[in-house]
């Protein structure tokens, strides 16, 4: 099995299923790999970021004050052709795996997400994002709850990869004893970065890997300094490496403001004064020193309530701020790859002032398909205290990271224009879709931007920009006439704070609760999907015989949820969507149900409730439209007059409603669940369409995966949110379980929307059914800004 040049392609089980390589049957490019032990320091403002450190100065053993800046990342990103062998097997879920030489270890890399384009050739290609296994199992892992303690570095991590599958391999001999406390709702990931920093190591998570390709062991070695012995050749400019970057930040701070929990100073403990000074830098780096003026920052600590433990903190935290800082970035030629932590001596003459130093590698990018594209970071560590990885909170921390980023620098968010209706016109009078896109990198900031904020231009046969021509917004409809004049921009200034659509989990209601059986309509399943009537009433569903018929079994309810009378549709599948309209008082269900027995084709299907009966499969008053060859689960919004269907490979598709009616099934828009941090371990419950948005949530009952909910725009593709049901909201419920099983837009008499939930619950071995709504946010739209001297970079 070669080893370098390529990457096993390995299922959720971590079994190999395929292979990527530079030259073979199914070849990647642009690979870029970057892994990191600590953050290089590129910014003087970053003094107002929130810490973890302890609230006890318990600490025995030798202190780095750079321990505070170290973050271990591992993460990248490559790009394959479609319609090769295993082009199909590059999705999120599965994995991929390198052998790096450096280290002599195997790294399995997570892909979480994927991202589809066309190139100029018109060559469909798939670009697949992915993390180190270890830090995506961290990720969807909560150590459980302890008390404050002081801890060994062996107790600690221990703690932190309990029940993980990774094994744990100490090659340090650090003696400090740390005050550590879980909470019970952090990550694991992100107590992995405070263990790294309050103990001053270094990681590096590999895989044992036979000849087959299988994975054999996990191990997460834990070290002082990662390649410490090792010191690599001397850098040399024009010699091996081709380029060099460097930064300084050149203003320190000599004047530290702190801050602990609730908004605590160090007054107490420090004369009554708030700051602390350092006169010796201020008078080597301040001009304006002797006029008694100092660089000031402002540096916050929120799990520190003790101003004199404040104070003993903030002291140290100074000394990595009183003096500039420098940091390296050098692209060397591919025989020139020193691993990550050794010590290398780097020469340039030709820059000024001249260089000769010597330090740390605390980055590396590597790439199989061009070498040449590799770079080494070293210097002092950046002084941002206690950082996490930024995809390891989830999607909305990637989203939080770009937004910073494109605040910052508006040259990096990119404008993407698609055309999902395509570009040939059938005669002069057709209009065509235009969607604009706001990307920050990798990640998709359309849900953050203004409507406003997305502005379309329009230019004149010579180049020049008709000024006539005035129209914004994501979505707009392009006349014959326009084909080829239409350029979309982003304007930054209209980023916003929130995104477009969230929750008001502050305003949770519970509406009820009921038991799974009655004496009207006996003893039935737990609910999968609920339905407001116009009257009050409820109909729910629920799966029934599914190792047989699959049926499904609606139950009308009151409206104090008491079932009223039940009706059974024949191979109605699962029931975990369904919708209601209402003609002349008689609701009629839209659902996906199976054709026969054979249970192989699923339509979307419209029948009447009608109580106390059996609706056969062949029954004339089922009416069936949209087919398809597999499981579907389906989504109605009649208030906009568009139609969902969903499979279980995690594909959504939307078609007008008008167009299912007439058997015109023409997609108008379809994204994958994958693609916003959704994992195939997940449990798929439900999803309500309410047109841009679409709402799924997801957990188990068995409680093996994270009980999730959703929210994404189908037309521009961007996430509104993705929150844990259970961490990100409180149902005030001590309840044992609670299954997700409903997710349902509703809308009160005033217009405003919510979201109607349903959870099937246990307490004390007891099953109960809850209901709750939870207020759907919509952004307030932004003050209009002038755009006159907006950036024209444009894309068709």
């Amino acid at each position: 099995m070669a080893l370098t040049n390529q990457y096993l392609i390995l299922n959720p089980s971590l079994k190999r299923i395929g292979t990527l390589t530079v030259d073979g049957a199914t070849k990647f490019s642009n690979d870029s790999i970057k892994i990191q032990l600590a953050d290089s320091d590129t910014t003087s403002t970053a003094y107002d970021d929130d810490v973890n450190v302890g609230t006890k100065d318990s600490y025995t053993g030798t202190i780095n004050l750079n321990a505070q800046s170290k973050k271990f990342d591992h993460q990248g990103s490559l790009d394959v052709l479609q319609d090769q062998p295993d082009s199909d097997k590059v999705v999120a879920g599965n994995n991929l795996a390198y052998y790096d030489a450096l280290s002599g270890h195997w790294y399995v890399m997570r892909i979480y997400s994927v991202e589809e384009s066309n190139t100029a050739a018109v060559k469909h290609v798939t670009t697949a994002n992915f993390t180190n296994l270890c830090l995506y199992s961290l990720a969807h892992h909560y150590p459980l709850a302890t008390a404050t303690s002081n801890n060994t570095i062996q107790t600690a991590f221990n703690e932190c990869f309990n029940a993980t599958g990774w094994t744990l391999d100490y090659q340090t001999t650090n003696a400090i004893v740390a005050s550590i406390a879980i909470d019970g709702k952090t990550k694991a990931s992100t107590l992995l970065q405070t263990l790294i920093q309050t103990y001053n190591v270094e990681i590096d998570p590999y895989v044992e890997i036979d000849s087959q390709g299988n994975i054999t062991k996990k191990v997460c070695v834990i070290t002082d300094q990662l390649n410490n012995d090792v010191v690599y050749n001397e850098a040399i400019f024009g010699k091996n490496m081709t380029s060099i970057k460097r930064t300084t930040v050149s203003t320190p701070v000599t004047k530290l403001i702190p801050y602990g929990a609730d908004g605590g100073t160090i007054a107490a403990a420090n004369d009554g004064k708030p700051y602390i000074v350092d006169d010796d830098a201020n008078r080597r780096y301040n001009p304006d020193w002797q006029s008694g003026l100092y660089y000031e920052g402002v540096i916050t600590a929120n799990s520190i309530d003790q101003a004199s433990g404040l104070k003993s903190w903030a002291e140290q935290m100074l000394q990595l701020f009183n003096h500039p800082r420098t940091y390296y970035e050098v692209n060397v030629t591919p025989t020139f790859d020193p691993p990550l932590g050794a010590t290398i001596r780097f020469k340039d003459d030709q820059i000024a002032p001249a260089l000769d130093a010597s330090g740390r590698v605390i980055q590396r990018t590597i790439s199989f398909a061009n070498p040449y594209g590799n770079t080494v970071g070293f210097g002092e560590y950046v002084t941002v205290p206690v950082a996490t990885p930024a995809w390891l909170t989830g999607y909305q921390s990637a989203i939080s990271s770009a937004l910073e980023k494109a605040k910052t620098d508006a040259s990096s968010v990119k404008p993407v224009a698609l055309t999902p209706d395509g570009n040939n016109f059938t005669d002069p009078s057709q209009t065509k879709r235009l969607v604009l896109q706001a990307w920050e990198g990798s990640t998709n900031i359309s849900a953050y931007i203004d409507g406003k904020g997305f502005i379309w231009r329009r230019y004149n046969t010579d180049g020049t920009v008709d000024t006539s021509f005035n129209q914004t917004g994501y979505l707009v409809q392009a006349p014959y006439s326009d084909v080829g004049t239409l350029h979309g921009t982003i304007e930054t200034g209209y980023i916003q704070s929130d995104p477009e659509v969230t929750l008001d989990t502050t305003s949770i209601k519970h509406l009820g609760d009921f038991q799974r059986s009655d004496n009207v309509v006996g003893s039935y399943g737990a609910v999968q999907y609920m339905c407001p009537l116009s009257n009050g009433q409820y109909l729910t569903s629920r799966a029934i015989n599914t190792d047989t018929t699959k049926d499904t079994m609606y139950v009308l309810h009151d409206s104090n949820f008491k079932p009223i009378s039940k009706m059974i549709i024949q191979h109605g599948s699962h029931g975990a969507s369904f919708d209601v309209e209402e003609v002349d008082g008689v609701p009629y269900i839209w659902a996906a149900t199976y054709t026969d027995n054979t249970h192989s084709v699923s339509t979307v299907s419209r029948f009447p409730y009608v109580a106390g009966i059996t609706m056969r499969s062949n029954d004339s008053r089922i009416k069936r439209y949209y087919s398809m060859n597999r499981y579907m689960r389906l989504s109605m919004d009649f208030k906009h007059g568009y139609v969902l269907v969903g499979n279980n490979t995690g594909a959504m598709y939307i078609m007008t409603l008008s167009d299912l009616k007439n058997g015109s099934y023409n997609i108008k828009y379809s994204f994958n669940i994958f693609n916003y941090g959704y994992e195939a371990s997940q449990t798929y419950q439900s999803q309500t369409l309410d047109f841009p948005y679409v709402y799924w949530d997801s957990g188990n009952v068995d409680l093996h995966d994270n009980r999730m909910l959703y929210g994404v725009n189908v037309v521009h593709s961007g996430q509104g949110f993705a929150l844990n049901l259970m961490l990100d909201m409180d149902f005030k419920t001590a309840d044992d379980v609670m299954e997700p099983e409903t997710v349902k837009v509703i809308y009160d008499s005033t217009g405003n929307s919510a979201l109607l939930l349903t959870f099937n619950c246990w307490v004390n071995n007891n099953p109960i059914e809850r209901v709750y709504s939870i207020p759907i946010k919509i952004r307030p739209a932004a003050e209009t800004l002038n755009t006159s001297t907006t950036d024209d970079s444009t894309d068709d």
